[in-house]
């Protein structure tokens, strides 16, 4: 079958006013796609999370092409084919002097093909859902010439300007209310750009999971025990926020041996559809063998097609871990948890020290939980000496003080939207 290549391009360029027309919605991640650089910039994220937007949105004012391997007409591109391609665009486009390359990873030898377009010096964005594949092939053939940018679905700030709320300062008792209700539609939706901007979320979000999981990774990666892995990724999506160990994965869903579990973890990783948080610990191999899993988005937790009452609690962890995950290259952090005898949410370490431990409650009314999440943040602190101490709630906000040492409480709401400089932390 002959393939029409300027066809393809022209009806993807068509695809671009769509998305003008449609609007942008302002994203924290903007400022890192320097589309002036030589060094490939390449954003990668789950699927639907608005990479092509993004770059788009950063080309902005520039000769700039664009092709999306991510249709079936292209999916058996060789790289003989590629110089056809790189015709086609010319034809439609004329000059240009940059090119987004949207879901590269789908081409055998893509890299070839980016060096060579790198030598004649255009400028190049790429974008992908498999993080591991594409910084894997770029370390391995650009020699480290290349800047990352990871793109998750809409953050609180984001999704607010997708509501088309710009501001809304938290001092009247109306603006509170008015806040806290967008942020519990965001706990229920999510944070991918259509289903904050209308789409319905069930529908949506069952083919996205069926997209990554097939597609992604069981074509890709050629699993031979579908079910079992299908299985193993639906499980997951109902028990986020909870610790894992590769051995029990094995023997709830019969795989072969942890090696193969731990695959499994790593195939879904890659693709974006979780993200693992390692436990804190000061001996290595503690470390590597304990995993907490936390969805990229929340709008995966009804996978699992169990009607029940959300569990709030959970969804309020998953939204302030994929926070902190975001921040943590701006803020040059790592991310934990800590887990002997109490367990603490979340440990913030840099700089050879922690720097905050952060506990997740929906609410301290109750004195038994307010007492077991103090205990928790004591009993750690006296081992890992924090520089500060949190626990975001969903609308409590003081100040307590626990032998000498003061814990902040802050509504989640407040947490989120609060300046990253407010995170630096000082002695």
């Amino acid at each position: 079958m002959v393939i029409n290549y300027n066809q393809i391009i022209a009806e993807q360029r068509e695809e671009l006013s769509i998305i003008e027309k449609q609007g942008w919605v302002p994203r924290d991640d903007e400022g890192l796609v320097n589309t002036d650089s030589r060094l490939v910039q390449i954003i990668t994220g789950v699927r639907r999370s608005g990479k092509s937007t993004l770059a788009h949105r950063a080309l902005q004012g520039t000769l700039y092409a664009y092709i999306n391997f991510d249709d079936e007409r292209l999916m058996e591109l060789s790289p003989a084919d590629l110089d056809k391609l790189l015709e086609a665009l010319y034809a439609v486009y004329g000059e240009f002097n940059r090119l987004v390359l949207d879901e590269i990873q789908n081409v055998d030898g893509w890299h070839l093909f980016v060096n060579r377009l790198l030598r004649n010096e255009i400028k190049i964005v790429v974008t992908g859902s498999n993080s591991k594949l594409l910084s894997r092939e770029m370390a391995t053939h650009l020699t480290g010439r290349f800047a990352l940018v990871e793109l998750l679905p809409f953050s609180f700030r984001e999704f607010l300007f997708s509501k088309k709320v710009e501001s809304m300062e938290m001092v009247t008792a109306k603006n509170k209310g008015l806040l806290f209700g967008y942020f519990e539609q965001y706990m229920d939706k999510g944070g991918f750009p259509e289903i904050a901007t209308g789409e319905p979320k069930r529908t949506y979000i069952t083919t996205l999971f069926e997209a990554i999981v097939s597609h992604d990774i069981i074509y890709r990666y050629k699993i031979r025990h579908v079910r079992s892995f299908r299985d193993m990724a639906i499980w997951l999506t109902g028990n986020y926020g909870t610790e894992i160990s590769y051995n029990r994965l094995k023997n709830i869903f019969g795989l072969g041996s942890d090696n193969t579990a731990k695959n499994y973890i790593s195939y879904l990783e890659e693709a974006w559809l979780i993200i693992c948080l390692p436990k804190f610990s000061f001996k290595k191999q503690e470390t590597l063998r304990y995993r907490k899993v936390y969805l990229i988005d929340t709008a995966f937790s009804s996978i699992t097609g169990v009607v029940s009452t959300p569990n709030l609690g959970r969804l309020l962890e998953n939204i302030v871990f994929l926070e902190l995950f975001r921040r943590r290259l701006a803020l040059n952090y790592e991310l934990f948890y800590f887990k002997k005898v109490i367990e603490v949410d979340f440990v913030i370490y840099g700089n050879r020290q922690v720097l905050e431990l952060i506990q997740v409650s929906l609410t301290l009314t109750d004195p038994k939980t307010r007492k077991r999440e103090i205990r928790a943040l004591m009993v750690a602190a006296k081992e890992l000496s924090p520089l500060k101490m949190s626990i975001v709630t969903l609308n409590e906000k003081q100040e307590l003080k626990e032998d000498g040492k003061i814990i902040r409480v802050i509504p989640v709401t407040e947490w989120l939207l609060e300046s990253v400089e407010k995170n630096k932390w000082v002695k």
